[in-house]
């Protein structure tokens, strides 16, 4: 099968990264200890604390949520300054984190609400809450970023469009078979840094090309070798 038959534009790479929601790991982790400290106040010490451990728990996912967004918002905000995201990106991000506080925050109190409804238990109420809070804010948050990915075209998406069109280039240079192809397009990795990294740069396409063409000329001269 000659060169020109090939059509490496079918080979895609691809975002090896955590979803731009992971900062619900931050909620969760600044959440976690607070709960555990509630929930054995309840368990060991008695029902005197059950009414202030309640409050504070609402409190404190309430705080934390701000907190949260506030710290994304101040990282996007540097990323800005820094010329690692463009302004798009950062609506987009401030977008998210809103949407991920907006949601959570509802859904704890409709959580809240439905709990004091249905349940007389304190623990269960709690549980209910905070089940309530991350499914309100998971989906709020996929939702919004399902719109912008399908109206509006990110950072990452813009970077990997400038990847393939490097990557079908060189994969041209370097004769790769259909095989070595989708074995390179799942070898090489790019993520959210190397996405921030990339937009940094003046010349995209030739940071692109360096993270691209050690890969394939390995995958490429071993072929050859092989051949010989």
């Amino acid at each position: 099968m000659s060169e020109q038959m090939i059509d490496y534009s079918k080979y895609k790479l691809g975002i090896k990264k955590k979803s731009k929601l992971g900062s619900k790991e931050d909620v969760a982790k600044m959440a976690a200890p607070k709960l555990v400290q509630i929930l054995y106040n309840i368990l060991h010490i008695g029902p005197r604390l059950i009414l202030r451990s309640v409050y504070m728990v609402m409190r404190a996912n309430i705080v934390t949520r701000i907190l949260s967004a506030l710290v994304l918002v101040i990282f996007d905000t540097i990323s800005l300054i820094r010329k690692r995201i463009s302004f798009k990106q950062f609506c987009i991000n401030v977008t998210l984190a809103l949407m991920l506080l907006i949601g959570g925050t509802t859904g704890w109190y409709a959580g809240e609400s439905i709990a004091g409804i249905l349940f007389e238990n304190v623990v269960i109420g709690i549980i209910v809450s905070i089940i309530f809070a991350g499914l309100f804010g998971f989906a709020l948050g996929a939702i919004t970023e399902k719109i912008f990915k399908r109206f509006v075209k990110d950072d990452a998406a813009h970077m990997l469009e400038i990847c393939n069109d490097v990557f079908c280039e060189l994969a041209q240079k370097y004769s790769l078979t259909p095989e070595q192809a989708e074995t390179a397009c799942t070898t090489i990795t790019i993520d959210a840094s190397t996405i921030r990294n990339m937009y940094a740069t003046k010349d995209k396409a030739s940071y692109a090309k360096t993270l691209i063409e050690p890969r394939l000329s390995v995958i490429g001269n071993s072929s050859k070798k092989q051949e010989e």
